[in-house]
């Protein structure tokens, strides 16, 4: 299919430069130059095409001047039209003579309504927002001028079909249509053509991308599948970051912003020109705050403190880590700081040719939620280095994306992690116009690597296999079948060599304009998205407890490359015992565990506890269970003496006391995720005032690749049962210690206990004491603890495909010009469900289970004013539903049948993220009559300060207000 369609494009070129002589022997021109309307400066690298009806006779784009010239033209009348980045389109009719030489001077007007921006990232060429066969949104430099925040990623949170989630002061998950994740990166976002997320990780971290409101021109949003033209992975949507030309806006930009949570944030641009072919640009950024942590008060966040890594000797913990120094515990980290710079530099060989090499460097301590748990990024950044090229319908262009994990750590496991990784990705796209420019056609091809390099910190015993590549190659034409009707065809083939599968991803479009200012569309799209390093060769501690004899127990975060069996379990109906003790790590039949393993587990325990609290006096003996916290020191004394002098007998063991949490089920090695989406859509502008933008779309996935899961169950205690067993195994023996020593008996008696009762009372405090811990571990045929890893037992969290699931939504938003200064808007979303079970996913296992990770429905409402006077402001409020989180560790608000199948006990669920409603406002003055170039803004997230939690693990989120200067010059 992608030969033919590349022949086909050739051989119409080749008819379009043979017919070109004919247009020669014209001697008309068009010519003039191209200015912003608002301050008359020149726009370089507009398009500008001189048509006859809906056929282009000539194009060209400004340089550096802004001037343009288009000749060769014969005698007629024609439309001059103009694109450029973040502005209106502009037309003009003009009537020709022989030979005659027109002058058209053109200003250009900052888009006003978003379908009147031009645009690159639907179809990776520029077209009007109405004219795209994809529904997307524009952030243009009005929405980048007003939003105060660290990152721009803030920009997001008012766009329809977006999910953005907040976890800290400069920390979001932002995902379109659904299916967040703690670590996400599902979209994919680009800084100027070049992917923005971290390599090998895969995950989009914001704060550290080199796009800062001081050079941030443009944003665009395209929501639904890109595979066709982007590759593998694009299955979601697209985030395109566009910075500032420095030929275009050249000069000086400091900012300087401060708040709340001791917030304080420098930036500066520096642009300029040398000549009239080179333009450069240096950008710097540093942010520093107090972040939001969790709460220990909180019962959520006491959980998920609880899971921290705790040091049997805190003075051997790194020196970059905060440890508890009586505990040992892994203290959080509530500090967040980050930097960034970057540097570009460009050569304009003419008015159509430009050279640009750009790289940079970023930083970022902050704590992150991940799929195995909290991470501390300690100095966790990128560095990148960037070539491209563009000449007229070419461009080319390569990058080197490098990570740097500092000295970050993760906090269940108090790890080091080491990050190394490379991703190397070099593209090129040609596009050109065919039938007298009635017709468009773009060609591309694309190569990228990921090489990990973690010191095997991070993909362990895996890490020699996981360097993935993928080569592919794309064709798109847009037919003009009529003036009202366009159609895009497109496909795309990729080669993964990891999955060893030659895919192909096609895209159809129809776009109908009946009008002008009226398009409505329906298009589908296949998209296919391979698997990334974490969920193929991940092999990382996830969390790690480690006991007092040395012996551990910890759970892996396992890639699934070659999937998981479970065929000794279904034989055998063993586990690995997990307590500490002489028969920790021995496989035991969980239906008979031996009870003299437990009672020697509990009674070390029991002693440490009551010494403890006799070291602390009254008020530490209080704080025991009853009825111990009711007795003097010697009492429990004596109770320690009588524990330890107690031996259950080899031999008695558990009846069915022992329970695994789930039935663990195979995990076949992962397939590439296959979406195919039907959309409608309508986009609309009514009396150049109003804009309605309303999409639909049915979505189906197959081979979903889930998030970080337990897969291997854990083994708990039945309560009832083993508190039975362990009583009638020591109620004899006890009946013998009474009989034969007064003192004991005088001691139990004086308690008003017996040998049952003193039996019953023991036996119920250790299961207490085991409560909901795991006991044993279910291990899969391959081994789950790294190679060398001593005196270790291992459970694994691993990622599966999960076979069909079918959904549906809505996205429709508006946008109201009610005069020159006020501007309305809105728009509301709907998904048609937040959590798949088992039956909706089409899968007999009844222990599976999906959430979207996001709410079902959403909306936003708001209005911006401007003022002749430089003052502007406006507010917007933002409702978010209740949804269910169901993210790797992070757990709340499933449904019961869910957490049954799997084991998850109540108090494991953390419940949903509840419904909240945020006002947010705005306010800026821009003292151009008074100190041109300084503007102040000053903007407050949440102003009712209605505390919330966005994601199950973070923290609660209150009131943010910032404010920042900014100076031009």
């Amino acid at each position: 299919m992608i030969r033919s369609a590349a022949q086909c494009g050739l051989g119409l070129l080749l008819l379009a430069l043979l017919a070109v002589p004919t247009a020669w022997a014209q001697n008309a021109s068009i010519s003039g130059t191209v200015t912003d309307a608002s301050d008359g400066l020149p726009l370089a690298g507009a398009t500008v095409e001189a048509l006859v009806g809906n056929s282009s006779r000539a194009g060209i784009v400004t340089d550096i001047d802004g001037r343009y010239a288009l000749t060769g033209l014969a005698a007629g009348t024609y439309t001059v039209r103009v694109r450029y980045l973040g502005y209106n389109e502009n037309e003009s009719l003009v009537t020709l003579a022989d030979n005659e030489r027109r002058t058209l001077n053109i200003a250009m007007q900052q888009g006003g309504l978003e379908l009147d921006a031009v645009v690159i990232s639907a179809s990776r060429q520029a077209e009007k927002v109405l004219d795209a066969p994809a529904s997307i949104s524009v952030l243009d430099a009005r929405d980048i001028e007003r939003d105060v925040a660290p990152s721009p990623s803030t920009l997001l949170r008012n766009t329809v079909g977006t999910d953005v989630v907040q976890t800290g002061v400069d920390r979001y998950e932002v995902v379109l249509r659904g299916f967040n994740n703690a670590f996400s990166g599902s979209a994919y976002v680009l800084t100027d053509y070049r992917q923005a997320s971290a390599p090998s990780l895969g995950v989009n971290i914001y704060s550290i991308m080199p796009a800062n409101s001081v050079d941030l021109e443009q944003v665009e949003i395209v929501r639904g599948p890109g595979s066709a033209l982007y590759g593998p992975g694009v299955d979601e949507g697209v985030i395109h970051y566009f910075t500032k030309d420095p030929f275009r806006h050249p000069g000086t930009t400091v900012s300087l912003m401060g708040g709340e949570r001791s917030m304080f944030s420098g930036a500066l641009r520096h642009a300029g020109v040398f000549g009239e072919n080179i333009g450069y640009k240096i950008i710097g950024n540093y942010a520093q705050a107090e972040d939001w942590g969790l709460d220990a008060n909180d019962p959520a966040d006491a959980a998920q403190l609880a899971g921290d890594f705790v040091y049997a000797d805190p003075n051997t913990a790194p020196s970059n880590q905060d440890v508890d120094a009586t505990t040992g515990r892994l203290l959080r980290n509530d500090d967040y700081m980050k930097y960034n710079v970057h540097g570009e530099v460009q050569y304009r060989f003419d008015a159509q040719t430009t050279l640009a090499i750009a790289g940079g460097r970023s930083g970022l301590t902050s704590t992150v939620l991940s799929g195995i748990g909290t991470l501390q990024a300690d100095d966790f950044g990128y560095s990148y280095g960037q070539i491209r090229l563009q000449s007229g319908g070419f461009f080319a262009q390569a990058y080197l994306n490098r990570n740097s994990a500092g000295d970050s750590y993760v906090y269940g496991t108090g790890q080091t992690v080491v990050d190394k990784s490379l991703q190397f990705n070099a593209q090129a796209q040609y596009n050109t116009s065919y039938a007298q420019g009635r017709h468009r056609l773009i060609l591309g091809a694309d190569f990228e690597q990921v090489t990990p390099d973690t010191d095997e910190t991070i993909y362990g015993r895996f890490e020699d296999d996981a360097k993935i590549s993928e080569i592919g190659a794309y064709a798109q034409t847009t037919l003009s079948l009529s003036p009202m009707l366009d159609l895009t065809l497109a496909a795309r083939g990729d080669y993964n060599n990891i999955v060893e599968t030659f895919q192909v991803s096609p895209r159809v479009a129809a776009v109908f304009k009946p009008t002008n200012g009226h398009s409505f569309r329906a298009s589908y799209n296949r998209a296919f998205s391979s698997p990334g390093n974490n969920s193929l060769f991940l092999d990382i501690e996830a969390q790690r407890i480690t006991y007092s004899t040395g012996q551990s127990l910890i759970f892996y975060g396992r890639g699934s490359a070659d999937g998981v069996t479970f065929d000794n379990f279904r034989s055998t109906n063993t586990a690995r015992f997990s307590l500490p003790g002489t028969l920790f790590g021995t496989d035991l039949p969980i239906s008979a565990m031996p009870l003299q393993a437990f009672y020697g587990v509990f009674a070390a325990g029991l002693e440490a506890q009551f010494n403890a609290a006799i070291a602390a006096g009254p008020a530490g003996i209080a704080q025991l269970p009853a009825p111990f916290n009711g007795l003097a020191a010697p009492q429990l004394q004596a109770v320690i003496g009588l524990v330890n002098g107690l031996t259950v007998p080899i031999g008695a063991a558990t009846t069915d006391a022992a329970v695994a949490t789930a039935v663990p089920t195979d995990i076949s090695p992962l397939d590439q995720t296959t979406s195919q989406v039907f959309e409608l859509g309508y986009k609309g502008i009514f009396a150049d005032r109003v804009l309605i933008a309303v999409d639909g779309y049915l979505t189906n996935k197959k081979n979903f690749v889930g998030p970080l899961t337990l897969e291997s169950p854990i083994v708990v205690l039945n309560s009832g049962e083993f508190t039975g067993d362990l009583a009638a195994a020591l109620a004899p023996i006890l009946q013998g210690i009474i009989a034969n020593d007064p003192v004991t008996a005088g001691f139990l008696a004086s308690l008003g206990l017996d040998a049952a009762s003193t039996a019953g009372l023991l036996a119920s405090n250790a299961a207490a004491a085991f409560g909901t811990n795991p006991v044993a571990v279910v291990q899969p045929d391959q081994e789950v603890v790294a190679p060398g890893t001593a005196n270790a037992v291992g459970g694994f969290l691993g990622y599966r495909n999960f076979g069909d699931i079918t959904y549906w939504g809505v996205d429709a938003a508006i946008q109201f010009l009610a005069s020159d200064n006020l501007t309305l808007f809105g728009n509301i979303s709907l998904v048609s469900d937040d959590f798949f079970d088992n039956e909706e996913l089409d899968e007999a296992n009844t222990s599976l289970g999906l959430a979207l990770n996001a709410p079902t429905f959403k909306g936003k409402l708001g209005f911006n004013v401007t003022t002749d006077m430089g003052l502007s402001f406006g507010a917007a409020g933002r409702y978010v539903d209740s949804f269910p989180v169901l993210s790797g560790p992070y757990v709340g608000g499933v449904p019961a049948s869910y957490r049954a199948a799997n084991g998850i006990p109540d108090a494991a669920d953390f419940g949903p993220v509840e419904d909240y409603f945020l006002l947010d406002l705005n306010l800026g003055f821009d003292f151009k009559n008074m100190i041109p170039g300084l503007r102040a803004d000053v903007a407050v997230q949440n102003l009712l300060d209605d505390s919330r939690r966005e994601f199950v693990g973070g923290p609660q989120i209150g009131r943010m207000a910032l404010g920042r200067l900014t100076y031009s010059f």
